[in-house]
Formats: C-alpha cells, sequence, structure tokens
C-alpha cells in the first residue's frame, strides 16, 4: 500500500512522460490516489476540505475552510508535462501556488502563500490515508528551497458522506 502511495503525486509531477495527453484523472487513479476525491471534514466542524473533479477532469477543484477563512483553488497539469501545479484565492486576499510531490511515502502540496499585505509564507501539507473514509493532513514549516522543517500541526479528517 505504502509503495503505491509512495509513486504519489510525485509521479504525476515527473515521472510519468508516456501519459501526457492522458488527463489528470487517469494519473490519479493511476497512482491509486482517488481516495483523496470527495469531501471531508474535521469531527467537530471545525475545518472542511473537499476535491471535486472539474472540466472533464482535467481539474481538481479545492476547496478549505477554517473559521473565518475559506479558499478556492484548482489542480491541474501543467501544458505539456505531467507536472500537477495547484492554485488558490483565500477570503482574506492571499494566493498561493505550489506543486505536488511526496513525503513519507504520501501525496505533500509544498505551496507558497503572498498575503493581502504582502507577507510571504511557505508550507508543505501531507495527506496521509487512514482508511477509506480518514484522512490525516499534517502542516510542516518550509524553508525559502522547499526543504520540510517542523510539524506546524495535524488535522483528522472524515469523509462526509
Amino acid at each position: 500500500m505504502k509503495s503505491s502511495i509512495l509513486a504519489s503525486l510525485a509521479a504525476l509531477a515527473t515521472l510519468l512522460s508516456s501519459a501526457l495527453a492522458s488527463p489528470l484523472s487517469d494519473l490519479v487513479e493511476k497512482h491509486g490516489l482517488s481516495w483523496m476525491v470527495g469531501k471531508w471534514e474535521t469531527a467537530g466542524g471545525e475545518a472542511s476540505l473537499a476535491y471535486e473533479w472539474r472540466v472533464e477532469k482535467n481539474v481538481l477543484a479545492v476547496a478549505f475552510s477554517a473559521g473565518e477563512r475559506e479558499s478556492e483553488g484548482m489542480i491541474a497539469l501543467k501544458p505539456g508535462s505531467t507536472e500537477a501545479k495547484y492554485m488558490a484565492v483565500d477570503s482574506k486576499g492571499s494566493v498561493s501556488h505550489g506543486g505536488w510531490s511526496e513525503h513519507n511515502g504520501n501525496p505533500l502540496l509544498k505551496t507558497t502563500t503572498m498575503t493581502a499585505e504582502g507577507e510571504t509564507r511557505t508550507m508543505a501539507i501531507e495527506h496521509i490515508k487512514v482508511d477509506a473514509d480518514t484522512m490525516k493532513v499534517v502542516v510542516y514549516k518550509t524553508d525559502s528551497s522547499g526543504t520540510i522543517g517542523d510539524q506546524l500541526m495535524e488535522a483528522e479528517f472524515i469523509r462526509k458522506k
């Protein structure tokens, strides 16, 4: 199981040169990552996360909310490559962008956020499949080169039915 996740989105980003014409959904399915698609919520409802297919499964829409902050974005393949890119905006005026790889054999989003005040923040967000209906999300600090540092937080999400 870990080996199929190890291939994860890093393979989407760099290893599938033969799949350039494939939609994102083909790559997600091939690497066993379709478990992430759906609506998720923490047990107490403090945070929610959703990954939903759009544009004939060429894009994954991403929606996140926690407290007063909401964000919406998308994951798509960079044209002419298998590199999975991420871009989002939030309710506080911040804009984020990044890419997918793997960490500890799990899908990992490394993102850079520019706040409305002009501050830049970097982080890495690991998605860990606990079981078919449970996902653990771990957020790490990163330095300016993208190297993962200390863990900032961890949350468990349950699939919404």
